[in-house]
C-alpha cells in the first residue's frame, strides 16, 4: 500500500460512499421531494453513469492510499441491476474490508437479502422514517404500504444485526421515536436517529424543524436505561446500549454536535464526480480519468492532490459563516 494521505486538518482517507443511481422509488421530503423530482425531472443519462467496472477500477486505485470501507447508496441502490455482482467484486477482488448498503427496504425480499449476504455484503442499513401507514405518503411520497417486520426479521436472520436510519423532523415523525425503539429493541439492532440536515437546495430545510439528539436521548431515557458506548472517533454516531436488550441507539448530530474534525470519508456520485464533503457545491471529475489511458497513475495523483488540499468542515461553521453557495442534492451524492 502506498503511504496514507492526510488532508489539511490531518484527517486520513478510509471511507468511500458510492452512489450507484440517482433514481429512487420514494419521494422523501428531506431528500427527493415530489414537487422537484417529478415526471419532468431529468435524470442522468446511462452513458454518463459509471459502470461497475469503472467503480471497481476506482476503488482498486483508492485502496492503495487507505480505502477500507465502502457504503453503497443512491437514490435507491437496489434499483441498479445486479448490485450483488458489484459487491462481490469489491469484496473478493478489491478486498475491501467492510461493505454496506443503505436502502429504503421496499425491494428487500428474503431472496434479495440472502443474495446480498452471499455476495459478501457486511451490513444493511434500512431507512425507516415512519411506522404509521397514514404518514407513509406524506413522508416517503409513496402509496405503497410496507410491512417492515418481515424485512427486519430477514435482515437479522442473514446478517445477525439490523441497522436503521431515521431522520427526525419536528411535527412529522418526532412523536414516533419511542415507537421505533419499542419495535427495534426486540431485535439485535443499531437504531440511529439523524438530525434533519440542510443537504441540497430542494428539501426546504428549516432549523425550527430540527429535533436535537440531546432532546431525543432525554425522551428515550425516560423509557429505557441507556449506557454510553465507546465509539471510534471517525464514527458519525454517538452510541448508547439499551440495557437488558441486544440493541443500541446511535445519534447523528450534524446540526448540534458537528463531527467534521474526524471525517475520513469521500463520496463518489453516480456520474463519476468526487466530493469531499456532504455539503459541497461541486465535485471533482474523475470519470474522464478512469476512462483514459494509464488511469491508475492519473487517478492516484489526482486524488492525492484533492485530498491533501481538503479543508471541508461545513457543519462546524454553518452558523458562523455567511457564505451562501448552492449545495449538491442528497440523491445525487448519496447522503
Amino acid at each position: 500500500m502506498d503511504s496514507l494521505i492526510k488532508d489539511k486538518l490531518s484527517r486520513n482517507f478510509e471511507y468511500l460512499r458510492i452512489s450507484v443511481t440517482d433514481r429512487c422509488n420514494f419521494r422523501c421530503s428531506y431528500c427527493m421531494p415530489s414537487d422537484i423530482f417529478n415526471k419532468d425531472y431529468r435524470y442522468i443519462s446511462q452513458d454518463k453513469i459509471l459502470s461497475y467496472e469503472e467503480i471497481i477500477d476506482t476503488c482498486s486505485v483508492l485502496k492503495k492510499i487507505g480505502l477500507k470501507k465502502i457504503r453503497i447508496t443512491g437514490g435507491e441502490p437496489l434499483l441498479r441491476k445486479n448490485i450483488d455482482k458489484l459487491i462481490y467484486k469489491l469484496k473478493e477482488e478489491v478486498m475491501i474490508d467492510n461493505i454496506s448498503i443503505t436502502t429504503n427496504g421496499s425491494l428487500l425480499t428474503e431472496n434479495k437479502i440472502s443474495l446480498l449476504k452471499e455476495s459478501g455484503l457486511d451490513s444493511i442499513t434500512l431507512s425507516l422514517d415512519t411506522l404509521d401507514e397514514n404518514k407513509i405518503s406524506s413522508i416517503n411520497g409513496t402509496k405503497k404500504n410496507i410491512s417492515f417486520t418481515p424485512i427486519l426479521e430477514n435482515i437479522e436472520k442473514y446478517f445477525n444485526q439490523i441497522k436503521t436510519n431515521t431522520v427526525v423532523i419536528k411535527g412529522i415523525n418526532d412523536n414516533e421515536v419511542i415507537d421505533f425503539v419499542n419495535l427495534l429493541a426486540k431485535f439485535h439492532a443499531e437504531i440511529r436517529f439523524i438530525e434533519y440536515m440542510d443537504v441540497g437546495e430542494s428539501n426546504k430545510w428549516d432549523l425550527d424543524k430540527v429535533v436535537s439528539s440531546a432532546s431525543l436521548r432525554e425522551k428515550i431515557s425516560k423509557h429505557y436505561n441507556l449506557v454510553p458506548i465507546q465509539t471510534d472517533c471517525s464514527s458519525t454516531a454517538k452510541k448508547w446500549s439499551i440495557k437488558n436488550t441486544k440493541s443500541s441507539i446511535g445519534f447523528i448530530s450534524s446540526i448540534t454536535e458537528p463531527f467534521c474534525a474526524d471525517c475520513n470519508r469521500a463520496r463518489l456520485s453516480v456520474d463519476g464526480k468526487l466530493f469531499t464533503c456532504l455539503f459541497a457545491s461541486d465535485g471533482f471529475d474523475i470519470k474522464s480519468l478512469i476512462r483514459s489511458d494509464d488511469y491508475e497513475k492519473k487517478l492516484l495523483d489526482f486524488f492525492k492532490d484533492v485530498w491533501t488540499e481538503r479543508s471541508d468542515q461545513y457543519s462546524q461553521i454553518r452558523f458562523i459563516s455567511k457564505k451562501e453557495v448552492p449545495k449538491v442534492e442528497m440523491s445525487y451524492i448519496g447522503g
